[in-house]
């Protein structure tokens, strides 16, 4: 997979399970010590979202796998149960 597709497919993934989490962008920014902006861009793949500390932060703040994020499994591989233990 070519780095543009990668970087669409990881910032539709992040879109997707930050909406199914009903989270906002400003949240998982600050969940990564970014700006809500850094957050829009990532999901637009328009900024490099590859990077291995990118997508920890990524995973972590949306409770998936790098490899979800990145298409290599379906699972989201989470132990969260609850959405509200994310509030």
């Amino acid at each position: 997979m070519k780095d543009k597709e990668l970087r669409k497919l990881i910032g539709s993934r992040v879109k997707q399970r930050r909406l199914e989490l009903n989270l906002t962008q400003p949240y998982v920014a600050e969940k990564m010590g970014v700006t809500a902006s850094t957050i829009l861009r990532y999901e637009n793949g328009s900024i490099d979202n590859t990077k291995k500390m990118v997508l920890e932060g990524l995973s972590e703040a949306l409770h998936v796998s790098v490899e979800w994020l990145k298409g290599e499994t379906d699972e989201y591989e989470t132990d969260i149960t609850d959405k509200r233990e994310l509030q």
